[in-house]
């Protein structure tokens, strides 16, 4: 897809800005780096254990002549399974027998039917997007479906359920490629249900099938099933799809609403249908309470896999021991938080989404107390062009178990690493190998896995790898009953006051700039008197208060934070923040310092500035140092090539005409000052310690400068 196909959204007005496959590819390769695992033999068992529905539809298919037990086929099985071909199989074989049998068989059971997404590129998504096969709440359970009839939909991302791809070559089952266009449909629903902790998905690469599923942590992924040879897997996975509830399919069963009877909220049938509001319920003051959750969130944020960071919430509750933070100016009150709980125990990845196929990874030990970034270090010179490039780094971020103990990154500068380097063909795929116990259920002789899914792979994801090619074995073989290991999750749970608007909603320059003004101090109380690195200053972080609230604005989202105080945080595998608003230093791999989350603000400031008028309606202009940097991304750049655009448009000599000269005449009569004196303190002689001051008295001057500005007026 090409730059011009990608659209604008909210969070996005400067257009093409990582929508398009490439750039998103890119992103997608170094956000699911050493977080995908397939080939695990338990997989099927544990998301779709057999049943006597299952054994039901299958001695239906043998009994119609669907399915041919003598030629170990599916009898309108295509040859080649060309994609055309495949949709009409899903259409008279699967939806219109299989699934219409099980349907029939459990009358109180939703069964939704597999539709195509047609052409019709998918609404509400972050980028342009649609798939070859989804279940929807568009499409309502029925007796019969006709893709004929469904063309002229146009499906919502809202309304997903599952994903799969097709694919007509049986070998597309294990490319890279194949991976990245499914983790694009993930991502995608992520984004657009909020309460989901997994997505489902699969690929049917001519007649194999694998198994999907997407997390806060990765991804992981069953064995192939050749869907002729093992008829009841196919069957078991098929619609075992096709049937789930809302728990089942990922959603967060603490969120509820009531549709006559209190149930767990399932936003993709909410989409379809009446219903109340979606609430929780959370002690307050030792009072149970029911909470209501708005549907339109202020920001979501498209991504799948989180941070490897300290929770927010025991961010938030080393704070709660020092002192109240109640009355901070430029931080939210919180009501409540802390690690979620079901049934007595704590939800997290590994057991909870998991199921126990992997287990968790334990922390690095607090080895250097010296290692975290305590103070901002002086700003880090100007390069000139280098001989070769200074970012690439003298080891392979691709394979962690190279690096001994002789030789630590420090911990913050692990959190950070730099862009992974490209790798020449003859080095090591970037796709490695790890045992994983066998299942202990013994199948059927015509349920037997194929002999090369015989163990699990740790998928490493390069830049240039094209298939899951077996490297070493990440799991010591002196242990190969042991699952792989993953960067556990827990999940927690934040409620917290005021409920303010987003930034990008302020009505004047003097309520932008005030909220501005107000976090940055939350800012300096975090890092000063807590130690605490927000890591992701972005316009999304920053709320704008409701009128007589103590602070104008507030720095929220402390996801992505680390304590600097502790020897080693569990740092993140790849590049936390938003691209638009992060630092150069950030983008040169450098460890995070609190200078960057400051430039962030600048950052920040400048974005609303070009893309937003006076009252905030959004405006299209061109040639911004913000397309600039996405039109890098969408060249295959990586954030070097990003950090030496933005370099190139700050330049003392260059800003007025790159960057003010793009702002509308009030933009730059009111902010334009402001930007001058923050780009000059952060960029030329920075005095880093008083930064925070010195940032903080210039919103004020301007503020000040606003105000009899319009008394005069």
């Amino acid at each position: 897809m090409s730059a011009s196909d990608a659209r604008s959204s909210q969070s996005n007005p400067s257009g093409a800005s990582k929508s398009t496959r490439t750039v998103m590819d890119n992103l997608l390769q170094r956000e699911l780096q050493d977080g995908v695992v397939c080939d695990l033999p338990n997989f099927v068992d544990r998301f779709f254990p057999p049943s006597a529905a299952i054994t039901d539809v299958y001695e239906h298919a043998l009994r119609t002549g669907l399915y041919n037990a003598f030629a170990a086929r599916w009898s309108r099985w295509p040859s080649p399974a060309a994609e055309r071909s495949v949709l009409t199989f899903f259409q008279d074989v699967v939806d219109n027998q299989l699934l219409h049998r099980l349907a029939s068989g459990a009358p109180e059971t939703d069964v939704y039917r597999y539709v195509p997404s047609n052409e019709a590129l998918l609404r509400n998504g972050d980028c342009m997007r649609k798939t070859d096969l989804l279940l929807t709440t568009q499409v309502p359970p029925a007796d019969r479906v006709n893709f004929a009839g469904l063309r002229p939909n146009r499906y919502d991302w809202r309304s997903v359920r599952v994903v799969g791809e097709l694919k007509s070559n049986p070998d597309r089952s294990n490319k890279e490629t194949t991976l990245l266009q499914l983790a694009n449909y993930a991502r995608e629903v992520f984004g657009a249900q909020l309460s989901r902790r997994s997505v489902h998905a699969f690929t049917l690469c001519g007649h194999h099938l694998r198994a999907w599923l997407f997390d806060r942590s990765g991804a992981i992924g069953s064995t192939l099933v050749d869907i002729n040879a093992e008829p009841v897997l196919f069957l078991r996975i098929i619609c075992g799809y096709a049937a789930m509830d809302a728990t089942q399919l990922g959603f967060d069963p603490s969120v509820k609403w009531d549709r006559g009877v209190e149930t767990v909220y399932d936003p993709t049938v909410a989409l379809a249908s009446s219903g109340g509001r979606p609430y929780i319920y959370a002690n307050l003051d030792g009072a149970t309470v029911k909470l209501e959750i708005k549907s339109t969130p202020i920001f979501s944020r498209h991504a799948i896999r989180a941070s490897e960071r300290d929770s927010e919430c025991g961010i938030i509750s080393s704070m709660m021991r020092d002192e109240d933070v109640d009355q901070i100016i430029g931080l939210p009150q919180y009501v409540m938080f802390g690690d979620f709980r079901e049934d007595g125990k704590p939800v997290d990845i590994a057991t909870t989404v998991r199921r126990d196929l992997v287990s968790a990874k334990r922390k690095r030990p607090a080895t250097d107390p010296t290692a975290a970034a305590a103070e901002m270090p002086p700003a880090p010179k100007r390069r000139s062009v280098p001989a070769a490039p200074a970012w690439r780094p003298s080891h392979n971020v691709f394979s962690s178990h190279n690096r001994t103990a002789s030789h630590p990154l420090p911990a913050v500068a692990a959190e950070m690493p730099p862009p992974p380097r490209r790798r020449s063909v003859s080095e090591a795929p970037a796709w490695s190998a790890s045992r994983n116990g066998s299942s202990s259920r013994k199948r059927k002789a015509s349920d037997a896995q194929p002999a090369s899914s015989s163990h699990s792979k740790k998928i490493k994801v390069g830049e240039h790898s094209s298939s899951l090619q077996a490297a070493e074995p990440m799991v010591a073989s002196a242990h190969p009953d042991l699952p792989p290991k993953c960067n556990n999750r827990i999940f927690s749970r934040l409620v917290m006051t005021p409920i303010g608007k987003g930034l990008d909603k302020f009505s004047s320059y003097t309520e932008l700039l005030a909220a501005l003004r107000d976090a940055i101090k939350g800012h300096q109380h975090l890092y000063q008197k807590h130690r605490i690195l927000h890591c992701d200053v972005s316009v999304h972080n920053i709320l704008i208060s409701p009128p007589g609230h103590l602070s104008a604005g507030v720095l929220i989202d402390l996801d992505l934070a680390i304590n600097t105080n502790r020897a080693a945080n569990s740092g993140a595998s790849h590049r936390t923040g938003t691209p638009d608003f992060m630092a150069i230093g950030v983008l040169e791999g450098q460890p995070h310092r609190a200078c960057h989350d400051l430039e962030s603000f600048f950052f920040i400031l400048l974005w609303l500035a070009t893309f937003y008028d006076a009252v905030a309606n959004r405006r299209q202009v061109t040639g911004t140092v913000f397309q600039a940097c996405n039109t890098q991304f969408a060249g295959g750049g990586d954030f070097e090539d990003v950090s030496m655009v933005k370099r190139a448009f700050l330049l003392a000599d260059q800003f007025e005409r790159k960057c003010l000269a793009r702002l509308d005449d009030d933009a730059r009569a009111a902010l334009g000052p402001l930007l001058s004196d923050w780009r000059d303190l952060l960029f030329d002689t920075p005095n880093e310690p008083r930064l925070w001051d010195d940032m903080h008295a210039a919103v004020v001057r301007r503020l000040e400068a606003l105000n009899v500005e319009a008394e005069a007026a």
